[in-house]
């Protein structure tokens, strides 16, 4: 039994232990890794409900505790699994604001309503977020900043983002 990707979206992964308490590092794909204690429950890939704690940070990521275990050789055996979270029990957005999720698989659409590609990804390295779209002709992928000069209109419902041309 896995999770599917309808109900499930993943909000980061567990990583290595640190120190002999419990603690894990979380490498979070939340917007504020703060949020991590908005949430009661997380599942990871085999649906297994598990419950995470944001303890402390360190320099390299945030420091949970998973199921309020406090020793090193409990938590060993969760290293490098996923971590998910019901879709429903994400907030709502506002307007023109979008979950990553949400574009990726969109149609790309010209200002002649021609279908020009799709987005294959979201990503952000730090200097805002980025759509890579699969371009129908020429078979290659290219990344755009997500901007409203560059995608003037998105339509979530009717999978659609427009591209300016």
């Amino acid at each position: 039994m896995s999770i599917s990707p309808s109900q499930f979206i993943q909000v980061g992964k567990l990583g290595r232990p640190k120190g002999t308490k419990g603690l894990l590092r979380f490498h979070s794909f939340l917007n504020d890794d703060r949020d991590i204690n908005k949430f009661k429950e997380f599942f990871l890939e085999n649906k297994e409900p598990i419950t995470i704690k944001l303890v402390s940070f360190d320099k390299k990521s945030p420091l949970v505790t998973l199921n309020n275990f406090i020793d090193r050789n409990t938590i060993e055996k969760f290293v490098n699994q996923k971590v998910y979270l019901e879709r429903n029990k994400l907030e709502p957005t506002q307007e023109n604001e979008f979950y990553f999720h949400e574009l990726e698989g969109l149609d790309v659409l010209n200002s002649t309503e021609e279908i020009v590609g799709k987005v294959s990804s979201v990503v952000n390295f730090g200097a805002g977020d980025l759509l890579e779209i699969h371009f129908i002709k020429s078979q290659k992928n290219e990344f755009f900043r997500f901007t409203k000069e560059n995608f003037p209109s998105v339509n979530i419902k009717e999978k659609k983002i427009y591209l300016k041309s």
